[in-house]
Parts: C-alpha cells; structure tokens; sequence
C-alpha cells in the first residue's frame, strides 16, 4: 500500500506552478502571514507540537517528530538525547541518524552504547554517527553484512547508511548486494529493495542506476508504490529526467488520474527539485480529505512551497484533529520558516526504518 510509505515521512516540475492555483482557503487563521513567509506566531506553533510529539506515547509519532525538527539545532539535540535511549528501536534508529546528519558531535558519546544494540538498524545508525563524526575507532566492517542481509529493512538501511558515509569504495559491496537478491518474498518487496540499493549506488557515483530507477516509474498501475517509490527517489536525487512524467501523474484527469496519495507523492518530489515547480493549489485540495494519510502528504508538499496559498494551508492544518497529521504540517511550517531565512542570510531518509509500533 502506498500508504506504507508515508509513515516515516521518511523522510522532495516543467514550470508546474499555474497548475496547482484554482483551490484557495478561505477560513481564517490565527497564524497571520505576509506573503508566503512563515509568521513568528506560526513558527513558535509549529516547534511546539514537534517538541510534545518527541514525547508522545507513540514511537511513531517520537520518530517522525525527530526528523521533522531537523532544522531547529538546540530542540533537536534535546529529543535525540531522549531518542539515543528510547525503547523502540525505530526511535533509536531516527535519532542516530539525525545526530549524523546534523552533525551534532557533542553529544556522540551518548551514540557509543548503541553499537552494541540488539537491533542491527540502529548499529549501522550508530556506526554512521560516529564515522561522521570523526571517531576512527569505529569498525565499519559489519556494514558489508547487513547489506548482504536477507533481512529487507537491516539491508535497507546498511545501504542508506553506506550512501550517507560516502565512501565510494562502498559501491562494490553494493552491487553484491545487488547480484543477491532477497529471497522468500514477493517480487516488488525484491524490487523495493533493489531500487534502494541502486539509490544508494547513485548517490556514490553510479548514476548508470537512475535507469532502474527510472523504469520503476512506469510499474503498472498495480503496483503504484514502486512509483512512488521512483518519483521519492527522483525528488531526491534530483533527477530531472522524470519530472515532465511526474507532472502528468501529479495533473493528470479523468480515468488516467491516480489517487491522492500518488498524485502528491509526485507532486512532493517536484516540489523538492525546485519550489518554483511546486504544487500548492493540489495540496490545499487535499488539505480536508478524510484520509489522515492523504492530509499529511498535501503537509509535505507545502513544505517545499514558497507561496502565500501554500502558507495559508499551512495555517489552516496545524489545528488537524490528527496528531500524526499536525507533525507533518509543523514539520513543512519549519521547512519554510529555515529556508526563508537561509535565503535572507545569503542531508532516509529512509524509506523504511525498524519497525514502530
């Protein structure tokens, strides 16, 4: 289900942006914003509900908080502090990664134990966090095991966490990982895999796999997640091979239209190549869909966009009845907010993590 891969945010057109315009919020906000710059009162919001999720009795909703807080340095290292010894390794594994990413080396010390994890994810989260944080003590060697796992989310993950290292030398053992394919599961879990295997090769320089990646776009209509799948991907990598296709499935009418999630799963990876090719006109369509899943994914495609209709959105979901739903928009509010000032002033996510109940 392609709803599958909205649950870790995990955590992205031709000039597309006259195609999204004819829905527009009209209810009030108490969110006052000009233009599409995120408003301080707005901001403040957005932080709060991401640092109360950090503490929720869901890991999901501890997990998802913490990627989406990327952005705000000091909340961030405070939830990964917590997260370093959560009990749900999915927690564990998010804030390893992020401590990475962000490279919030002062607080490396608190990542050592975790090499010693029962869970083999978050051992290759931690090797990670402390490779990149210098420590050369660091044995990466149970990396090449975990890629070659028959385990699909330890493999998963091994080949993020090679990608993020970015030693070129990792290729080779990635495409061994390749030639053994997983065995004992249906053919787009294979598939799934291989693609986040290539996605990790191409982010170390073998750009050849973008064609695998590239072909999965256009799976048929039965197997839309290796769709959403390929446009993740192209939003990531920022591949503007696909982007004029990923535009007819975002815009795309009558029978041929795909559901919303689809529709704004491409729109999202769009939206992440360039915010001038952004959607926000098909975000706010969805912005009162009945589906909790459907609304967080219209969240996430405000977060790449930079107009006042998309902030208006913004404004109008952070009060979702949906916890999960209220995340991702403060998440897209941060986004906004952290770039706008970035502009003024002048790295999976995972597709799929240990599990989270």
């Amino acid at each position: 289900m392609i709803q599958s891969m909205i649950r870790c945010f995990a955590l992205s057109l031709l000039v597309l942006t006259l195609f999204g315009c004819d829905a527009s919020p009209k209810s009030e906000s108490n969110y006052s914003s000009v233009s599409g710059s995120v408003s301080e009162p707005l901001h403040v919001r957005a932080l709060t509900i991401l640092r109360q999720g950090t503490r929720s009795d869901q890991a999901l909703i501890r997990a998802n908080s913490i990627e989406m807080m990327e952005s705000e340095t000091e909340p961030l290292r405070d939830a990964i502090r917590r997260g370093l010894v959560d009990r749900n390794e999915g927690v564990r594994f998010v804030s390893a990664m992020a401590l990475g990413k962000r490279r919030l080396c002062g607080s490396s010390r608190l990542v050592r134990p975790l090499l010693d994890d029962p869970s083999a994810s978050v051992r290759a989260a931690a090797i990670y966090a402390l490779v990149v944080c210098g420590e050369e003590d660091v044995d990466q060697t149970p990396l090449a095991g975990m890629v070659l796992s028959q385990n699909r989310v330890t493999r998963a993950n091994a080949a993020l966490v090679l990608s993020e290292i970015g030693n070129p030398t990792a290729t080779v053992l990635l495409r061994e990982a390749m030639k053994r394919p997983l065995t004992g599961d249906d053919a787009e879990v294979i598939r799934t895999s291989e693609l986040g295997i290539a996605e990790a090769l191409v982010r170390l320089g073998d750009h050849r796999q973008l064609e695998m990646i590239r072909a999965a776009f256009f799976a048929p209509a039965s197997q839309g997640e290796l769709t959403a799948l390929a446009s993740q991907m192209a939003g990531r990598l920022n591949d503007r091979t696909l982007v004029p296709a990923m535009g007819a499935l975002a815009m795309a009418s009558g029978p041929r239209q795909a559901g919303p999630e689809l529709r704004l799963i491409a729109a999202e990876a769009l939206g992440r190549i360039d915010s001038e090719m952004a959607m926000p006109g098909l975000a706010a369509e969805f912005r009162n869909n009945p589906m909790p899943e459907v609304r967080m994914q219209a969240a996430l495609v405000l977060g790449w966009d930079r107009s006042s209709l998309g902030i208006r959105t913004l404004e109008q979901m952070i009060e979702d009845p949906s916890e999960r739903v209220r995340i991702a928009v403060a998440g897209a509010v941060l986004r906004r907010y952290n770039s706008g000032r970035s502009r003024a002033s002048i790295h999976p996510k995972p597709d799929s993590i240990p599990a989270i109940d």
